[in-house]
């Protein structure tokens, strides 16, 4: 398919400037006072005795009641594992993950470490990750009476002959098995001959195509009803939303949010979820916001969420899905929400 190139504030007259006749200077937008998000606790850090070394992308697991998320720790090194939290035992466990194909010459070694990013769960129950490291997109699943079956979804573009693809950050599967993930350079292998960055699609018939060329992909997300599709880079501080037609193909970008047009501050839009209602909540993981910014569909911001650390990425769980699950680089927070949300 055709891949799709990147192609209101009031102003109050402050008193003595009025009454001298000079000319009032309207703050930027940035720098106004943000308000809060109604409605939203104040976040609290999950206790753990794991010493994670970066945390990301939370994915809350209905059918377990548990927590999943990466602690990515660059370059394979020792330590980068998924892990599960049961929020009612308030235990973590590491998940056991296989990191090869299934296949005579090429046998699975659960416990050999590796750098995931961003996970998701698709419509059969099975997990799918982004390698960073590895550069590609997998989907695991229990094996028949022994190890999970790992199976490469996307790993070169143009698929199979193509250069391999940067560092998979973020994913996001639609009710119908269509899947969406970005490609950035965060964490890239070392080595020439990568492909371009940009936003990819995987087909519930697994047909890979590139949807979007953009620099510094990263966080990405679905509307409630699966018909737009939203990408944030974070180094442009920008948050673009695509439509998406019945069959899972996506159409042109429209930018949604600009990052100096915020109040309050917006940068480095990391991880992105949305609530049942069609809100973004949009993780600034930047020292000087280090706040979720919360966003209507059309992109006026509602107010924001302060942490004491930088956010990296939420999802929606618990048993009513209103608790708002969010990464830092070192500990995983909970808050609640007003509205439910999606993991």
């Amino acid at each position: 398919m055709r891949r799709h190139p990147l192609s209101r504030f009031l102003v109050l007259c402050p008193a003595l400037a009025c009454a001298t006749g000079g000319t009032a200077t309207a703050p930027s937008p940035a720098a106004a006072a943000p308000a809060l998000f109604p409605g939203a606790s104040v976040p609290e850090a999950l206790p753990s005795g794991v010493p994670f070394v970066s945390l990301e992308g939370p994915l809350w697991m209905a059918s377990s009641g548990s927590l999943f998320f990466s602690d990515v720790v660059e370059a394979n090194a020792t330590g980068a594992r998924i892990y599960s939290f049961d929020p009612t035992a308030g235990h973590y466990a590491p998940v056991p993950y296989p990191t090869a194909p299934t296949a005579p010459t090429a046998p699975t070694a659960p416990t050999a470490p590796t750098s995931t990013n961003g996970l998701a769960v698709d419509p059969s129950g099975r997990l799918v990750a982004c390698e960073r490291y590895n550069g590609r997109v997998v989907r695991i699943e229990p094996g028949s009476g022994g190890p999970s079956k790992l199976t490469v979804l996307a790993d070169r573009w143009p698929a199979g002959t193509g250069q391999p693809l940067n560092a998979p950050n973020d994913v996001v599967i639609r009710k119908d098995a269509n899947l969406y993930f970005t490609d950035s350079d965060w964490g890239v292998r070392p080595g020439p001959g990568h492909a371009p960055m940009g936003v990819y699609r995987v087909s519930p018939t697994g047909e890979l195509s590139r949807v979007l060329d953009l620099d510094k992909p990263n966080g990405i997300a679905l509307s409630p009803d699966g018909a737009t599709l939203y990408v944030g880079s974070d180094t442009q501080a920008k948050v673009w939303k695509l439509p998406v037609d019945a069959a899972g193909a996506v159409g042109a970008p429209a930018l949604l949010i600009d990052g100096p047009t915020v109040p309050g501050g917006f940068k480095v839009p990391d991880g992105i979820c949305v609530d049942d209602g069609g809100d973004l909540y949009v993780t600034n993981n930047d020292d000087a916001v280090k706040a979720i910014v919360v966003f209507d569909p059309a992109g006026h911001s509602l107010g924001r969420i302060p942490f004491p650390t930088r956010p990296s990425n939420c999802s929606f769980g618990g048993s009513d899905r209103r608790t708002l699950y969010v990464t830092t680089l070192h500990a995983v927070y909970a808050l609640t929400v007003p509205t439910p949300g999606l993991p």
